[in-house]
């Protein structure tokens, strides 16, 4: 393939312009020079990279909410109907006690998996490159 840049037929400014842009999204060439005073090199391609880390990372926290609050109300819900099977009829109750401890574990589990899970997406977004 040729360059465009000498091609004939291709204006020299339609192909800087595409270059320029090129290098502004994914940091191929930077962006301004020395000569254009206050403009900065930017690379957008990294920032709407972060960004997008940065969502995912607050979607997985959203998440692992979701996810604790959905394990608390099966939890609970298990556990007051065990208690209930346990007072109903005291002569069975040691039937409905492993159904009753597994729901209340199930309850710490979730609030520990949904921290874990909070705290790597954390470590994820820290560790990121950021230029």
């Amino acid at each position: 393939m040729s360059d465009p840049s000498t091609s004939p037929g291709v204006n020299s400014q339609i192909v800087d312009a595409v270059r320029k842009s090129t290098g502004f999204v994914y940091g191929l060439e930077p962006v301004g020079t020395a000569s254009e005073a206050g403009v900065q090199q930017f690379n957008a391609g990294t920032s709407i990279a972060y960004e997008k880390a940065a969502q995912a990372a607050a979607l997985a926290v959203q998440d692992a909410t979701d996810y604790q609050r959905n394990v608390m109300s099966v939890s609970a819900v298990a556990q007051g109907k065990a208690l209930a099977m346990m007072l109903a009829d005291p002569a069975t109750a040691t039937q409905y006690l492993t159904p009753y401890v597994l729901a209340l574990v199930g309850s710490f589990a979730a609030g520990v998996t949904a921290s874990l899970a909070s705290v790597e997406a954390g470590k994820a977004l820290q560790a990121f490159p950021k230029n």
